[in-house]
């Protein structure tokens, strides 16, 4: 058996790698059935970049930040191909596209064999259940898009946060108190509003309320870069308006004001890096 180290891995605190050798055999009665995958090979563009082990797959790691830094922007991936049980491939095409509240990682999947999945951020952040899976994968490769403009102003790799470490700050003439990222992360989540079943987001109305504040006429609203947005009484009426906030692909609280407009909900003004909400009336 070979070792290597795993450079990209180190960027994200994964120390060591075991990889390189082929998967042996072993014997269930008269048959014989592969043993299972130790380690996953990536490449971008047709060339290595590294080896991850089975023991840094435990932790769950997202694939774009196993990759240099200049493949790390997710609306540039043209398509990725994972290698899984029996040499099968599977293709996701424009991930960014196709799935566009999704995050690709690796995580271990039956018996505890490398595996692939598409997550929403929340899951992913709660090690829960995939939307889109591959098991006992062996290779995946990434495929970048080349002079076609696209993805340049996507995600950039470095600035993904771990959910659980949010802090929103609610400040009230009482004083401050901090609604922790774990805390959110077990909060229950509502649709977009107008949009179907599937859960989100929260409306604001629900985290103020978990915090205890439940009367207020206008809010100003501060994002992780200083950016304000001030909610006057009429952006806080539901029945016309419904301020709701997600969790970005960043791993950043998106915040948006969605209007109704006849009989559908229209996003008006939005907010990233939601970080503080302060009630001034």
């Amino acid at each position: 058996m070979r070792t290597c180290s795993v450079v990209l891995a180190l960027a994200v605190g994964l120390a060591g790698c075991e990889g390189g050798a082929k998967p042996t055999e072993a014997k269930t009665g008269s048959a014989q059935v592969p043993a299972a995958p130790k380690s996953v090979e990536i490449f971008v563009d047709d060339q290595a970049v590294g080896t991850l082990a089975i023991e840094q797959i435990r932790l769950w790691p997202r694939l774009d930040m196993l990759v240099p830094m200049a493949a790390r922007r997710l609306g540039t991936w043209q398509a990725i191909s994972i290698k899984g049980k029996a040499a099968k491939v599977t293709e996701v095409n424009q991930p960014s596209s196709t799935h566009p509240d999704l995050v690709a990682a690796l995580f271990p999947g039956e018996g505890g064999a490398p595996a692939f999945g598409m997550f929403d951020p929340v899951e992913l952040a709660k090690k829960a259940k995939p939307a889109l899976r591959e098991d006992s994968i062996t290779e995946i490769r990434i495929k970048l898009a080349k002079n076609s403009g696209r993805g340049e102003n996507d995600h950039q790799g470095g600035e993904v946060a771990d959910p659980a470490q949010l802090k929103l700050t609610i400040k009230t003439a009482a004083g401050e108190q901090i609604v922790a990222g774990t805390k959110l992360l077990e909060t229950p989540r509502q649709p977009l509003p107008g949009e179907g079943n599937e859960p989100k987001g929260w409306p604001l109305s629900l985290i103020l309320d978990h915090a205890g504040v439940n009367k207020y006429e206008r809010l100003l609203l501060t994002g992780d870069r200083g950016t304000n947005l001030t909610l006057e009484q009429q952006d806080l009426d539901p029945k016309t308006s419904i301020p709701f906030i997600k969790l970005n692909r960043q791993g950043a609280l998106r915040f948006r004001v969605y209007k109704k407009q006849g009989e559908t909900w229209q996003a008006g003004p939005d907010l990233r890096g939601l970080v503080r909400v302060e009630v001034l009336k």
